[in-house]
């Protein structure tokens, strides 16, 4: 297997481990054939194969991570920050609310440059493994939450299916304007192809609003390509 085709596969694999804790047993077996049948083609299996296989895979766990993110918000969006200062030693604790830990997200923090310039190797290491376990350690809080209120489970998944149908519709929509006009029929295929590798569970997420944004430019761009004439 290719070097390329190694990296997406471990992407693959990272992003199945993190699964959100709403996904059902079926649909979790429905992506593990996919990956199995995947690592079946060997070197066969190219970067389109690998790709698709993770958009797939995002389109499956896209309405469960949503219903989840949903519920941690509504009942606990404080618990994981909290479990991950509990899990940093007192001095490292000490240090990290000084410098604004409090204040924002731990993503937005590990990025800065305050991070890196008041935070030795060390205790950036620290912090960010104190992260990573509190995200594991609230995957096994939300899994009680869950199980506990399947009626708030079924609101949040009626949403994120009716949100998910919305964003692909404005994807079939901005497509549709690829048959208005050969000549920019390929800018408009290059971000209908981005925007739907934003399914790909290795992906950021992508918004509705941003796909909207697009239709509106194509559509004033033929309008006044069409009032030049």
């Amino acid at each position: 297997m290719q070097q390329t085709q190694s990296a997406l596969l471990s992407e693959l694999e990272f992003g199945i481990k993190h699964l959100p804790p709403t996904l059902p047993a079926e649909r979790q077996k429905e992506i593990d054939g996919m990956v199995a049948e995947l690592k079946a083609l060997g070197e066969k299996a190219d970067d389109g194969a690998m790709r698709d296989v993770m958009v797939a895979t995002g389109k499956i766990e896209w309405p469960y991570r949503q219903a989840y993110k949903g519920m941690v918000m509504e009942c606990c969006s404080q618990t994981e920050h909290q479990m991950m200062i509990e899990n940093l030693r007192p001095a490292t604790r000490k240090k990290f609310k000084n410098i604004g830990g409090d204040d924002v997200s731990i993503h937005e923090l590990v990025r800065s440059r305050i991070f890196e310039e008041q935070l030795t190797p060390e205790e950036r290491y620290e912090v960010q493994e104190a992260s990573l376990n509190a995200r594991l350690q609230m995957i096994e809080f939300m899994k009680e939450v869950i199980v506990n209120r399947p009626k708030d489970l079924e609101k949040g998944l009626a949403k994120a299916r009716t949100d998910q149908k919305k964003l692909e519709d404005a994807i079939d929509q901005l497509e549709a304007l690829t048959k208005i006009d050969a000549d920019w029929a390929p800018d408009i295929q290059a971000k209908v192809d981005q925007f739907k590798l934003g399914w790909s569970i290795s992906e950021p997420d992508v918004l509705v609003g941003d796909v909207d944004k697009e239709i509106e430019y194509w559509q004033e761009t033929f309008a006044a390509s069409e009032a030049e004439v």
